[in-house]
């Protein structure tokens, strides 16, 4: 089993919370209070991955790419080059969208781990604590009640 660490050396809890949005709400609070930034560790615990599936890669879908890509190289070219002759840039344009294509199938098809999908990893933690210095612990809760007279609540 791993060594429980602290994220900063003889950290101190001093607010835990479920979610991360509560936490950098907390941690605005303790800089609105002049509390040194530096000194502010936002650590979650029960960390694990997500990932969240967005949609499928197929044949079509990396074609298709691949010849907007070589489109945008073929344009490349064309502002680049010297020629002044606008028959050219039509198959300029094809040309390189169908390069591009064919490199994005062939690289589709070589590759060696075959997903079919595209995702978005993210981490989530169970809870999340601040951790400030022992030492400045005293200092933290100065900073936020600092910010509460700084900060009245306004009446709806």
């Amino acid at each position: 089993m791993a060594k429980k660490r602290e994220a900063l050396p003889s950290a101190e809890i001093i607010a835990k919370f479920d979610t991360y949005e509560s936490a950098v709400e907390h941690v605005e609070k303790l800089l609105i209070g002049s509390f040194p930034v530096r000194q502010i560790a936002i650590v979650g615990r029960g960390v694990r991955t997500v990932e969240r599936l967005r949609s499928r890669i197929g044949y079509p879908r990396m074609a298709l790419t691949g010849a907007l890509n070589g489109a945008l190289l073929g344009v490349l070219v064309i502002v680049l080059s010297p020629t002044e002759a606008m028959s050219t840039y039509p198959s300029t344009l094809l040309t390189f969208a169908g390069i591009g294509a064919i490199v994005n199938i062939l690289r589709f098809a070589l590759s060696r781990s075959k997903r079919t999908f595209t995702g978005q990893n993210s981490l989530l933690a169970d809870t999340y604590e601040i951790q400030v210095p022992k030492d400045l612990k005293a200092e933290a809760e100065n900073a936020l009640a600092k910010a509460a007279a700084l900060v009245k609540p306004t009446k709806p």
